[in-house]
């Protein structure tokens, strides 16, 4: 496809009937399509338009097409109306903005695959030339050409920037699974107000919005009443949940439509409240529809909270409802002189995160600097205000997306012995004995993964020593495990020195945890998430008995995207490739395995084997080696960390259900090891909805090892259930123990 030639005249005439739809769709009134204003360039073949509009130089909006072939009439058309109002960064445009925004209309041309590979990429960008587009998965970014000139940026910070773009690594570009493009474009570019010939009712209607500040047609929202009937109401269906009653599907009566925000607060007494919320800075939040969703959520929370039925019946929630939002500038750039902290929260945007709070009691300028100090934003430009019109059940919230680390103490006190192992020392001690007694004859082998259960130790404690028994344990582990309460990073390593465990303590390995956060961007030390957290303690004596000189990094995974594990993973091996020229621990295909083990196989033979995983990760290894800046302090021991990934199977199914679902979950991980695609563990669990809490931790340290050539074999130790012990087969969770070479 040729560059398309628009005379001047054209240029000018496809501006103004942009412009004259752009007010047409925002004021509401009718319009004219583009291919009807210009007729005689309409039919121009083009791979895709844009409209960009800013606002004193901040982007406001732009939204575009791309297709192989699609005329300039109909490119412009969708462009045109997605910027007026779909941009899902940002609020629709209000008949106010209009005179105040500058337009850019690109045409775009040239799609071109880049066939170079590495840092020769770079070479096929010419800056102010060309725009750029990565694919990867569902991961997708794309930059116009005019980017790279307005941000100064070189061919490489210009990759670099559309991988962020995409939610991919800002390497991403040199790696040979993403799909690079590069297209060329030509900006129209004028202010708005420029346009010629509205019609006169659309002129009046922009004229009388930007005369009176009118921001759009007022969105009604809740009143105070209607926010306590609401709060009354989510009480009243939240103890019902509780006792087994399902949530009703509509609540006749109570307010319903769209708004941007809702947020519960549910208050326990003596403990911090438990908060779900969903806000949008468009008005596209369906109102009962969310309010039943987030209630949902809220049990799940509190379910795994751990809250007693006592506590429940003396909990208080309270609602907060936002719509009606209004962009206000920038840090550097803005004005609130018209917002009533009274009636509007104020929302505080960044790449770093957001944060919106509501305090009637306190000025909107003292609002924004506390959120601009919690945010710690870099560049002021970055960080956009909007408030909305508010009513809230409590004078006083905060909500942000944003978690801050808790480095807590330096000893984490036992917070489950008692109730999940036993917390009399000398007990401890029988039940490891018992739990151990059969394993005297078992040889430990190399391996670079375990996977065994958490549940009390009366149901899966012989299960988890079992396997922990067959293994190799070196003098470093990272125990993985799924974040089962609220509160705290979603990616949190534990920052206490000690792990303090009737009659023993566990130490931990801060110096390397330090080195992880270093090099993976998503985990961070905090002592939130593990402070009342189960999964990693309940391993804790059983590896101390094992293994007494083994420290730990411990972390705790919330639920999470395949694009997160895959990044993690891959920073997270890049850390561990130092250790790579230790020799492999792994034993060779086809060898002897201890007996009374059951290989995870699907053909006949003795282990399952990635013939390739060695050389597709020292190929990877090898490239990515030199744009690694950590290095292992010279006190860290040379050896291999094993990772146990603590996880139970599915939950609270019957007792065949149960066993045909995890059977699938465990096949599914032997064919991840098999194709060496972790990701396809993960794909699994979530489309037969197997509740497998640990599926994260799990495809997160098998991704890792792939990485690393060391997902190879995967071999299952046992397999049990709850019902083999309580003998209730109508409620049960599943229980398997694996070790990985």
């Amino acid at each position: 496809m040729t560059e398309p030639y628009l005379s001047e005249p054209q240029q000018i005439a496809l501006f103004h009937a942009v412009g004259r739809r752009i007010a047409s769709i925002v004021t509401n009134t009718r319009g004219v399509r583009i291919a009807e204003q210009v007729p005689d360039i309409a039919s121009i073949p083009l791979l895709g338009a844009f409209v960009s509009l800013k606002r004193e130089g901040e982007l406001r909006s732009c939204m575009g097409t791309l297709s192989d072939q699609i005329p300039l009439g109909e490119a412009v058309e969708q462009a045109t109306i997605h910027a007026a109002k779909d941009d899902p960064r940002f609020p629709p445009l209000t008949a106010a903005e209009l005179f105040e925004l500058d337009m850019e209309i690109w045409l775009l041309w040239g799609m071109k695959r880049v066939a170079a590979r590495g840092a020769e990429r770079l070479h096929v960008v010419e800056i102010g030339r060309h725009g750029v587009q990565i694919s990867r998965g569902g991961n997708r970014g794309l930059l116009l050409p005019g980017v790279a000139l307005e941000y100064g940026m070189n061919p490489q910070s210009f990759w670099e920037a559309v991988c962020r773009k995409a939610g991919l690594p800002t390497d991403a570009w040199l790696d040979d699974r993403s799909l690079l493009h590069t297209f060329e474009g030509r900006a129209i570019r004028g202010p708005l107000s420029a346009t010629e010939n509205i019609d006169k009712k659309t002129a009046d209607e922009m004229i009388f919005a930007a005369k009176f500040n009118r921001l759009g047609p007022r969105v009604a929202g809740p009143t105070l009443l209607e926010a306590e009937e609401i709060r009354n109401v989510c009480m009243a269906t939240f103890r019902g949940m509780v006792s087994g009653v399902s949530p009703a599907s509509y609540f006749p009566g109570l307010f319903d439509g769209n708004v941007s925000g809702i947020a519960i607060m549910f208050c326990l007494p003596e403990r911090p409240p438990l908060v779900c919320s969903k806000i949008s800075v468009r008005p596209d939040v369906q109102f009962q529809s969310s309010l039943i969703e987030l209630l949902r959520v809220l049990g799940r929370q509190v379910e795994r909270f751990g809250a007693t039925v006592h506590e429940i019946q003396n909990a208080v929630i309270d609602v907060m409802i936002l719509w009606d939002p209004t962009i206000h500038g920038n840090l550097n750039r803005h004005d609130l002189s018209q917002v009533d902290s009274a009636y509007r929260s104020v929302m505080l945007s960044s790449p770093q995160g957001w944060l919106v709070q509501f305090d009637s009691n306190r000025d909107p300028e003292e609002i924004l600097q506390k959120s601009a100090d919690f945010l710690e934003i870099d560049d002021p430009d970055l960080g956009e205000i909007i408030s909305f019109e508010t009513v809230s059940t409590t004078s006083k919230v905060f909500l942000t997306s944003v978690s801050k680390p808790n480095l807590g103490d330096a000893n984490r006190p036992a917070a489950v012995a008692g109730a999940f192992y036993p917390a009399n020392t000398n007990q401890l001690n029988r039940e490891l004995d018992r739990m151990l007694r059969d394993t005297a004859a078992v040889k430990s082998q190399p391996c670079s993964a375990v996977l065994i259960p958490h549940a009390g130790w009366q149901y899966s404690g012989w299960l988890a020593a079992q396997t922990l028994a067959h293994a190799e344990i070196p003098k470093r582990v990272i125990i993985l495990a799924p974040k089962h309460r609220g509160g705290g990073a979603d990616w949190a390593i534990a920052p206490n020195r000690i792990w303090n465990l009737p009659g023993r303590n566990v130490e931990s390995d801060l110096e390397f945890a330090e080195s992880m956060i270093q090099a993976v961007d998503l985990l961070e030390f905090d002592a939130t998430a593990h402070a009342q957290e189960h999964a990693i303690e309940v391993q804790l004596p059983i590896l101390a008995k094992l293994a007494p000189e083994t420290r730990i990094i411990g972390l705790t995974m919330a639920i999470s995207s395949w694009q997160m594990i895959w990044q993690g993973a891959a920073q997270l091996a890049m850390f561990l490739s130092s250790f790579q020229d230790i020799p492999s621990n792994n034993p060779s295909s086809g060898s002897d395995t201890s007996s009374g083990s059951n290989l995870l196989s699907n053909s006949n033979s003795n282990t399952l084997s990635n013939s390739n995983a060695s050389s597709n990760s020292n190929t990877s290894s090898t490239s990515n080696r030199s744009s690694v800046s950590l290095t292992i302090s010279p006190n860290f021991s040379a050896e291999m960390p094993l990772f146990i990934i603590s996880s139970d199977m599915n939950h609270y199914a019957n007792e065949v259900t149960t066993r045909r679902v995890d059977r699938i979950a465990l096949d599914a991980i032997c064919e991840a090891v098999k194709q060496s695609k972790p990701e396809y563990a993960l794909e699994t669990v979530h489309e037969y909805q197997i509740s497998m809490c640990g599926i994260v931790p799990a495809v997160f340290a098998m991704e890792t090892l792939r990485h690393l050539g060391k997902l190879n074999q995967v071999e299952e130790i046992g397999y049990t259930t709850s019902a083999e012990v309580s003998g209730d087969t109508g409620r049960v969770v599943g229980y398997a123990g694996l070790l990985f070479r």
